[in-house]
């Protein structure tokens, strides 16, 4: 019984040093909206449309390197809708256990640049969990200027971060779940 309250306090501390070097972090950055009207529209960018374009840049990519294969044109964007609904899953069945909420719920002074469509779950993003997941997947399929998604993936990641609807945590933590669905999916196909 003494080891199981050892490892408890053990946990518990973790998550609370955890808890405070995410908090203090995302409060750091969340602090700059509102002070400049430029970084604050590409902060929103970031947080809401740049993962429309990677979309975009992801289709367009396959169609450039399978054409003229319809077949090798639609399997990388059969396997990434695939794989982003496996990921989405696992998001929710974290975000159902770890059940952390959106960061201006627990701290009112916060700044928020838009209202997120769902406030039960922070934990991990799903944004980044997509966008990182489109990286991953690009990379699997050789397809061209494939490293040129990274830089927008980080910058979902961000725009997250500071128009205040997630953690930096939460960001990694999404970014986690796409590099571990993606290798998965990757094997899977190797094997098949």
């Amino acid at each position: 019984m003494p080891a199981e309250r050892f490892i408890a306090k053990i946990v518990s501390n973790l998550y609370i040093i955890y808890m405070g070097f995410n908090t203090n972090w995302f409060l750091g950055i969340n602090r700059l909206v509102g002070k400049n009207k430029w970084l604050d529209a590409f902060g929103r960018a970031g947080a809401e449309w740049v993962i429309v374009a990677m979309i975009a840049w992801f289709a367009v990519a396959a169609a450039v390197a399978g054409y003229p294969s319809e077949r090798a044109i639609l399997k990388p964007i059969i396997i990434l809708g695939s794989s982003w609904s496996l990921a989405w899953i696992i998001n929710l069945l974290i975000g159902m256990i770890v059940k952390e909420p959106r960061p201006h719920l627990k701290h009112p002074e916060s700044q928020l640049l838009f209202r997120p469509l769902m406030s039960w779950k922070s934990f991990p993003s799903d944004h980044s969990m997509a966008a990182f997941l489109m990286f991953f997947t690009a990379l699997n399929y050789n397809l061209p200027l494939s490293w040129s998604l990274l830089p927008l993936a980080l910058w979902v990641a961000w725009g997250r971060v500071y128009s205040g609807v997630h953690y930096p945590l939460d960001t990694a933590g999404g970014a986690i779940v796409a590099a571990l669905v993606a290798l998965l999916v990757h094997y899977l196909l190797a094997f098949l």
